[in-house]
């Protein structure tokens, strides 16, 4: 495939995870108020369980739909996933009790597992190693700049229609993304006899020991999403307790995921540039910080500051840690490593929202900010004692 038809098959699948990525957004925006509010729940921990289901459906979905994509081929994973997000979404939207959130946002858990797997994959298989960082930082720019608008979005929506009615928009933004996958992404799956057979750390070293190189990459991928757990769950109650209004919640949530987004094709290029594991460093050092800092004010504007800087600071590792994945895998086993590396670190979405909201309804909103910096410091130390440098 040249250079020209690369880019514009990454265009569209970037287009459809943005559309996919939106529908998260509205999810996570508003999902523990609509909980709190609309479905009467009162427990933090049942109320972070809500993420835990969708952590659960996903990586359980991300490690058995990327060997299927490598067998079935890329465009089936990412249109089954849309569908599944939007009934999702539409479930939601006609909830009558707690039972109904969490079967709706399993179903969006599976979807999204499945497209974002596919198209992740599709990106990968069909760019060069010198533009990796780059292309998955582009990737997670279209997921988390598409959540940014999906948040806004719904925040906009719920203070003038309610709670319900922008979660009913999830299947008419699925949809969108759908028809857009159906009519202009194409198949990448390469058959296996046409790969480059050019023997390389990939196809000796790396098959000899792949835990090595893995489990610490796995490791800060599970406390990412424990930080985005606590993002997602708990900083929207903690803003509420602290009588911000849904506006001013909605503007913090949206900056943290706007930075996140814009950041990683700038981190993803660096890391191109000057290699992985010292850029995933500085980012790991720097959430825990910040995340610390969080419990120490209430002034509207400086969380506002800190959630721009957290957004930067999460993109410097969140990127460059799904392009050393993509440095280790054989081209013919992609879809399964980026599978497998992807349900690890979202079982931190599963075991998260569960242990911060232990931790809130025994001790208070405070000691979830502890235990997230906590989680974020112990992946810095592995990372920085076992793990490689990949972009060699």
């Amino acid at each position: 495939m040249d250079r020209n038809k690369v880019w514009f098959v990454i265009f569209w699948l970037l287009i459809v995870e943005f559309f996919a990525g939106t529908n998260t957004g509205i999810h996570r925006g508003l999902y523990s108020l609509f909980t709190r509010e609309i479905l009467l729940v009162s427990s933090f921990a049942q109320i972070g369980f809500v993420v835990s289901i969708f952590g659960l459906a996903k990586s359980f979905t991300n490690l058995g739909i990327g060997s299927l994509s490598d067998k079935i081929g890329r465009k089936p994973t990412i249109l089954l996933g849309l569908i599944l997000t939007g009934f999702g979404g539409l479930l939601i939207s006609v909830s009558a009790g707690y039972n109904d959130m969490l079967t709706g946002t399993a179903l969006m858990g599976v979807g999204s597992g499945s497209y974002a797997v596919g198209i992740m994959v599709s990106i990968n298989e069909i760019i060069t190693s010198a533009r990796r960082g780059l292309a998955m930082g582009l990737f997670e720019l279209a997921a988390y700049g598409g959540q940014t608008f999906g948040t806004t979005l719904g925040g906009y929506i719920a203070i003038t229609g309610g709670l319900r009615l922008p979660f009913s928009y999830i299947i008419v933004i699925a949809s969108l993304g759908a028809v857009t996958c159906f009519f202009l992404v194409p198949e990448t799956k390469v058959q296996k006899e046409t790969r480059d057979k050019t023997p390389s750390l990939k196809d000796h070293e790396f098959s000899r020991t792949p835990f090595r190189y893995l489990i610490p990459l796995y490791i800060a991928g599970f406390s990412s999403k424990i930080l985005d757990s606590f993002v997602w769950s708990f900083l929207p109650l903690y803003l509420k307790g602290l009588q911000l209004s849904l506006m001013e919640i909605t503007f913090i949530t949206s900056a943290f995921t706007l930075s996140w987004a814009l950041s990683q094709p700038l981190a993803g290029h660096i890391s191109d540039r000057r290699g992985r594991k010292s850029l995933v460093l500085i980012g790991l050092v720097s959430s825990t910080i910040n995340i610390l800092l969080y419990s120490l004010t209430s002034n509207f504007i400086i969380m506002l500051i800190l959630a721009l800087i957290l957004g930067f600071g999460t993109a410097l590792f969140y990127t460059p840690l799904l392009a050393m994945v993509g440095d280790l895998a054989p081209l013919n086993h992609v879809g399964t490593l980026l599978g497998s590396y992807r349900f690890f670190r979202d079982l931190g979405y599963l075991f998260g929202p569960i242990l911060l909201g232990v931790v809130a309804d025994t001790y208070g909103f405070n000691y979830t900010f502890y235990i997230t910096s906590l989680s974020l410091l112990i992946a810095t130390i592995i990372v920085y004692i076992f793990s490689r440098e990949t972009r060699v």
